[in-house]
C-alpha cells in the first residue's frame, strides 16, 4: 500500500515527508509474530532458577555458640592438685628493683626547702649585673663621656706613627690591570687592516677526503713498506723467554 502511494505521489512530495524516528515505539505488530499478537506471554522460572532462589542452609558440622559464659567445671578438675612448676609460673611477676617511677608533672617542694635560708654567697650571685657599669669599665678613658654626655678631651691620647701607618688604606699595585670594558672602542687601523697571504692560508680549514670519496685510512705508504726495524725495536718486539716455544728436533 505504501509503495503504491509512493508511486502515485510526486518525487518532491516523497522528499518532503519527515524521517521516521526509530527511537520511539510505534504501534505496529512484529514482523515475525503477526499471527500470534493475541497470545498472552506467561513468565515461569526454570529448575535451575528455582534451585538458586532457595536460601542457603546451615552446615551440618556447624556448632552454635555456648548458651552462657558460665561453663560447668568437671568434678575431676576441681580436685586436681597443681604441680610446683605450675605454682611457680602462676606467681605474679615482681617489679625490678632498679625500676624508678616517673616524676610527677608538678614538682612538690619539701618543707625543708621552704624554710631554708640562703648563704651570703648565694645572695651575692643572685644580684643582677649592672650593664652600664660594665660598659664604662670596658670603654677606654679617652672615649668615656662625662655626666653631660661630652667626651673628656684631656684624656685623649695621640696615635703613634705606626698606628697612623696602619690606618692608611691599602693602595693598588701600579702594575694591576682592571677588567676590560664590555663595549670597547676599536681603533681605525684594526678596522682597515688586511690579512696577509700567510694568515689567509692558515685560516683555511684542513681538507680531508671522506671514506666515500676515495680516502683509505688503512693504506700503507711505500716508504713504510721498505722501512727496516732497528735492533732495539726487534729486541723489544720479541716475546719473553718464558713464552717462546722451541721446536723439538
Amino acid at each position: 500500500m505504501y509503495a503504491a502511494q509512493v508511486s502515485s505521489e510526486n518525487h518532491l512530495d516523497l522528499l518532503a515527508h519527515p524521517k521516521l524516528d526509530f527511537l520511539k515505539q510505534h504501534d505496529r505488530p512484529s514482523v515475525y509474530w503477526q499471527d500470534k499478537t493475541d497470545i498472552n506471554s506467561i513468565c515461569s522460572l526454570t529448575a535451575r532458577q528455582n534451585e538458586l532462589a532457595q536460601h542457603k542452609t546451615v552446615n551440618k558440622l556447624y556448632k552454635e555458640d555456648r548458651p552462657s559464659s558460665n561453663w560447668t567445671v568437671k568434678a575431676s578438675a576441681l580436685q586436681v592438685v597443681p604441680s610446683p612448676r605450675i605454682e611457680k609460673l602462676a606467681q605474679a611477676k615482681s617489679i625490678s628493683p632498679e625500676w624508678v617511677e616517673d616524676k610527677p608533672i608538678y614538682t612538690v617542694v619539701t618543707e625543708a626547702a621552704k624554710r631554708a635560708s640562703a648563704s651570703p654567697r648565694i645572695v651575692q650571685l643572685a644580684i643582677s649585673k649592672n650593664c652600664a657599669a660594665r660598659s664604662t669599665l670596658s670603654t677606654p678613658k679617652s672615649h668615656q663621656e662625662d655626666s653631660n654626655g661630652v667626651i673628656n678631651s684631656e684624656t685623649l691620647v695621640a696615635p703613634t706613627a705606626r698606628t697612623e701607618a696602619l690606618a692608611v688604606p691599602k693602595m693598588e699595585h701600579p702594575q694591576y690591570h682592571h677588567d676590560l670594558e664590555i663595549l670597547r672602542h676599536v681603533p681605525a687601523p684594526a678596522l682597515n687592516a688586511q690579512a696577509s697571504d700567510r694568515v689567509c692560508q692558515l685560516a683555511k680549514p684542513k681538507t680531508r677526503k671522506s671514506i666515500f670519496e676515495g680516502y683509505d685510512p688503512y693504506r700503507i705508504s711505500p716508504a713504510a713498506k721498505h722501512a727496516e726495524a732497528s735492533p732495539r725495536i726487534i729486541e723489544l718486539s720479541a716475546p719473553p723467554a718464558r713464552k717462546q716455544l722451541y721446536k723439538k728436533v
